[in-house]
């Protein structure tokens, strides 16, 4: 730093940004009861993929620590269901999704080959699951899911590169709160179930007038499923849910003969439905965009004194 510093400080080319030159982006506020969805074309594979996005507040402390607990409760379970037993695709993930403008939410992504219209009634019969599975979760797991997210959170980045992305981070948020683990730790610890299932059922729920979801629908297009494309990068769809089916499924016991697990793999999941509101597709993202409010910007967390000008 001592050795960057004055080769900025002796030119006089160079000078800070001024404040209003700092941020150039403000979060977009998803009006209540939304329904939002986008189709985009992918030319390069026969492969579907969606993003479900569940707009929830912006950036606090509290805030951080509600979704992240909720987010690491959720998670193991996402995978378990829409990956290993419903084997939907491949890439399955689910987590918080920020944005620099200290907006966040809850995101489910899954990578699939079956049609979109499927997979997003899956996740969204996922979800409607969750409060039951928050509900019915005994208090020693819940203690214990609790704590190991706080021992995680708490945990030393192993790399300088990791520990620099950190910091990196709340510069550019201009959030500059350098303690941020120590300080959501000691949030999380009080947290409680019911804490969860308010944030569940004001934020997440099916049935909340509060929702605003946007989902973002990724289809093959005409050139991919022709082939015209450079065929090394179109996936075999049969190839990849078999090799999901492969991975997931132990081999034969002495117990299990060879057609029990091809029963096993032929299993069709529940058809069971749920009755989703009308999704309202956007066409022109500009306009769309136009159209929103927008979000206060995150404000940071210590006073510090950032000189317009430096002055020689």
């Amino acid at each position: 730093m001592n050795l960057i510093e004055p080769k900025f400080q002796k030119k006089r080319f160079y000078q800070p940004l001024f404040p209003g030159m700092w941020f150039n982006q403000r979060g977009l506020i998803l009006p209540e009861g939304c329904n939002y969805a986008y189709k985009m074309l992918n030319d390069a594979h026969k492969l579907h993929a969606i993003e479900i996005y569940l707009q929830c507040f912006q950036q606090t402390l509290e805030n951080n620590a509600l979704l992240e607990l909720f987010c690491h409760v959720v998670h193991e379970r996402c995978f378990d269901q829409l990956r290993t037993k419903e084997q939907l695709g491949y890439i399955v993930s689910s987590g918080a999704c920020r944005s620099l403008g200290g907006v966040q939410g809850f995101a489910v992504i899954v990578q699939s080959a079956r049609k979109l219209d499927h997979v997003n009634q899956r996740i969204e019969l996922f979800i409607d699951s969750m409060r039951d599975y928050i509900l019915n979760m005994p208090d020693d797991v819940f203690k214990k899911q609790r704590e190991g997210y706080m021992v995680k959170k708490l945990e030393i980045p192993k790399k300088m590169h990791s520990q620099g992305n950190e910091f990196w981070n709340e510069i550019t948020s201009h959030q500059f709160c350098f303690d941020r683990p120590q300080l959501e730790v000691e949030i999380i610890k009080s947290l409680e179930r019911t804490d969860l299932l308010r944030f569940y059922d004001h934020y997440i729920s099916l049935n909340s007038v509060h929702r605003r979801k946007l989902s973002v629908h990724v289809n093959p297009s005409a050139i991919a499923l022709q082939g015209t494309d450079d065929k090394k990068l179109i996936i075999n769809e049969e190839n990849e849910l078999a090799a999901i089916t492969d991975e997931e499924l132990p081999l034969p016991t002495n117990e299990e003969n060879t057609e029990t697990i091809i029963v096993k793999k032929e299993k069709i999941i529940s058809e069971k439905q749920i009755n989703l509101p009308k999704e309202e597709w956007i066409d022109n993202v500009h306009v769309w965009k136009s159209k929103l409010l927008c979000y206060p910007l995150a404000q940071s967390y210590e006073k510090i004194d950032i000189p317009v000008l430096y002055k020689l």
